[in-house]
């Protein structure tokens, strides 16, 4: 899904693919929140995850290859590798003239990952 999302203009309808995927990029972070018990509409634990994320995401991943037993270290090293592709699906489509985005998990999440960067 990585090398689709930067690849758009191989898409005759690229705000269409934009859009089913980043559905199915915000269902899957939808359902890794869920095991990680995240709630979306804390901004704090968002941040935190965030920061997480930009700072560990290599570590987290390779914790989950040492530990394939624990579904807590898999759903955040999914969830961490999700991030990564949400942030380049929004900049290709935004680089196309599209504006890609998803419900209150994405907009969160993307948020807190922006601010974490210093890009708001």
């Amino acid at each position: 899904m990585a090398e689709e999302s930067i690849a758009l203009e191989t898409h005759v309808n690229v705000a269409g693919f934009c859009e089913q995927q980043s559905k199915d990029i915000e269902h899957e972070i939808e359902r890794m929140g869920i095991v990680l018990g995240i709630n979306w509409d804390d901004e704090s634990q968002v941040q935190s995850l965030a920061k997480e994320a930009l700072e560990h995401a290599q570590k987290a991943i390779s914790d989950y290859e040492h530990a394939h037993r624990d579904y807590q270290k898999q759903a955040k090293a999914t969830l961490f590798a999700l991030a990564a592709m949400m942030m380049d699906m929004m900049a290709a489509s935004a680089d196309k003239g599209i504006h890609t985005h998803g419900g209150n998990a994405w907009k969160a999440f993307s948020k807190a990952l922006m601010k974490e960067k210093g890009i708001i």
